[in-house]
């Protein structure tokens, strides 16, 4: 998942960009009208001072600067040209203090070409090329700059400030906001992966975020009601059926060989099988949801001493670690159902050879059973791991449609994940498991 797909960070970057342009135009509105009331107070005050220079500059005498000219307050001149280093200004909207400035001069009859800015803070000169009507333009010097040449580097700091502590304050803001969600993301992950209703996350955050985890809760606590009372039927139905399936089997085969009993015996005794089975199944698909987690499992071991009987000498073996694989926490007796469900399926779905493959890296055990009939359509993979649920192909096969569903319920409780692939030919199915974290206890 990529960072600008998150809440936070859409949260964030909204927040982020109607700052930018907020500060964009109050710095536009402000500096603008700041910048033009300065100019046109300063104007008069300079217009005074430069009046006398511009009248010796019109009668062609060269210009006598005083060194201070007392008006409402005290202009000090200075004569140019201006040094190599002064910043020439251009009279654009960019600059709008000496847009300002300009045309308050011309306004007080003092004609003004280009400008320029020198000096260090504090103590800079504006300089002015005045216009005399028929004569050379002369370069003035004011001392009191309308601005120094740091000033708008300290601005560009002060903004820059500004905008990293309102940085700051955005994500803690969008952390907050999103935090909730985020707990409520867990409790929903972990309730779809093991059935199992999660710790209710704090109720915090606005109120549809608070009203939407109080509604996840309640839905949780029901849906695990409501799986209890299910498995508790089912078992509770399973142990009843199966006392008198086994006094129907029996009787049956009691039956004498008399002619025409012995082929309705054989009926008799090969639907009660058909029914203990299904009853075994059912309460497969309860213990895969109740059996307890307490063991610590070395999964290589319960596969080669599984395949090792001879009821699976026709399935081949390829382990891919030396070591043991440790699951924790596991079932011994929930792993080897799965296996055994995985193994039935291949051999009544599929077609030899049967291949087992085991195999350890990455923090994961992958356990891989793969058959080489015609497999699964992709389309009906997902819908095979419903309960009860058949194939097409699967019509007059004997089974019940738990298989898989049994593998999927104990693989996700153990937090793995299962998936069905297309080995071509046939369906390998992969169980992945994640590893135990700690050496076995001696």
């Amino acid at each position: 998942m990529k960072w600008f797909d998150t809440l936070f960070a859409r949260i964030f970057l909204l927040q982020v960009a109607v700052a930018l342009l907020l500060s964009l135009l109050f710095l536009l509105l402000l500096f603008s009208g700041q910048a033009s009331v300065f100019a046109r107070s300063a104007a008069p005050g300079w217009a005074s001072a430069l009046r006398p220079v511009q009248a010796q500059l019109a009668q062609g005498a060269v210009p006598q600067l005083p060194r201070s000219v007392g008006v409402a307050t005290s202009v000090h001149l200075e004569p140019g040209p201006p040094p190599a280093r002064a910043r020439h200004i251009a009279a654009t909207p960019l600059a709008p203090r000496y847009v300002a400035l300009k045309a308050a001069l011309r306004d007080e009859g003092i004609g003004v070409g280009r400008m320029a800015v020198s000096g260090e803070p504090g103590g800079g000169v504006t300089w002015l090329e005045l216009l005399p009507t028929g004569h050379q333009p002369t370069w003035v010097g004011v001392h009191g700059a309308l601005e120094g040449p740091g000033l708008r580097g300290r601005g560009a700091l002060g903004i820059a400030l500004a905008v990293l502590v309102f940085l700051g304050a955005a994500a803690w803001l969008s952390r907050i906001i999103v935090k909730p969600l985020l707990d409520l993301q867990t409790s929903v992950k972990t309730f779809a992966e093991t059935g199992e209703r999660p710790a209710a996350p704090p109720v915090r955050g606005p109120i549809e975020v608070r009203q939407l985890t109080q509604q996840f809760d309640d839905f949780a606590a029901q849906r695990v009601q409501q799986d209890d009372a299910r498995q508790m039927m089912l078992a509770g139905i399973s142990h009843d059926l199966r006392s008198p399936l086994g006094r129907i089997r029996m009787a049956a085969e009691l039956l004498p060989d008399a002619p025409g009993v012995a082929a309705r015996r054989e009926s008799i005794v090969r639907n009660a099988q058909v029914a203990d089975q299904l009853v075994g199944s059912f309460l497969s698909l309860v213990r895969s949801a109740t059996e307890p987690l307490e063991e610590r499992v070395d999964l290589a071991a319960l596969v080669r001493d599984l395949l090792g009987h001879g009821d699976h000498g026709d399935v081949t073996l390829e382990l891919q670690a030396a070591g043991p694989i440790w699951l924790e926490p596991a079932s011994g007796v929930l792993l080897q159902r799965a296996l055994i469900n995985l193994l039935d399926n291949a051999r009544h779905h599929g077609r030899p050879p049967v291949v087992v493959r085991l195999q350890a890296d990455g923090g994961h055990a992958t356990l891989t059973v793969r058959d080489h009939g015609p497999g699964i359509a992709p389309e009906q993979r997902e819908t095979l791991l419903r309960p009860f649920y058949r194939g097409a192909s699967d019509r007059g096969v004997p089974g019940t449609g738990l298989g898989l569903p049994v593998v999927e319920r104990c693989v996700r409780r153990h937090g793995g994940e299962m998936q069905l692939l297309d080995a071509a030919p046939g369906l390998a199915v992969r169980l992945r498991f994640p590893l135990a974290g700690r050496p076995p206890s001696v």
